[in-house]
């Protein structure tokens, strides 16, 4: 018999919590419809426009969110690259000179800073970047100084990872701004 009593209670648990208003976008649910998703800030007493366009916001909000976190993707991967080139290159290039010692232990330094920031960029990414994209500009700008002709070799690459630094970087602080408008849009990771 008690069984029997707790599958009704269930059933009636159910029947309670399936008449409860949900938001569209966040899914939160309300035993009263509210005028606006506490949680959001979906106007469930607006206009079917204002509805149409509060949801077309928070669906480019979600979508610069998941760009943010591919551009942090891709600039990690660059960093990686600058640290493996910075780390090999110089063992085959500078290692039967004299000199080419001390540009040897410099040049792995700077990619041993550049591997630890890419691998930071997953927790931190802001500061992670910001570091290195300072590193990156002071280097190609100390090597235009001694010799000018270096800013012209590998121009493309240059830009390429100068250009990636500065997007995640802006699309970082895009996302925090979006974070920062509603309690649901801060849960959602951009990391």
């Amino acid at each position: 018999m008690s069984f029997f009593l707790h599958l009704i209670k269930i059933v009636h648990n159910k029947m309670e919590i399936a008449e409860m208003i949900k938001c569209p976008t966040c899914k939160s649910a309300f035993e009263q419809q509210p005028d606006k998703c506490g949680n959001c800030g979906y106007p469930f007493s607006g206009t079917p426009d204002e509805r149409a366009h509060f949801v077309a916001h928070h669906i480019l909000k979600k979508g610069k969110l998941s760009d943010t976190r591919d551009s942090i993707k891709q600039a990690r991967i660059i960093l990686f690259i600058i640290a493996g080139f910075n780390i090999i290159v110089p063992i085959f290039s500078f290692a039967n000179t004299q000199s080419g010692w001390i540009v040897m232990e410099i040049s792995m330094l700077i990619g041993i800073l550049f591997l630890i920031f890419g691998i930071m960029a997953k927790k931190k990414p802001f500061i992670s970047l910001l570091i290195p994209l300072i590193l990156l500009i002071a280097a190609y700008l100390v090597n235009f100084i001694i010799e000018p002709i270096t800013l012209l070799q590998g121009i493309l690459w240059k830009i390429i990872f100068i250009g990636a630094l500065v997007y995640s970087l802006m699309n970082i602080r895009e996302s925090e701004k979006i974070q920062k408008e509603s309690k649901y849009m801060a849960t959602q990771d951009y990391k």
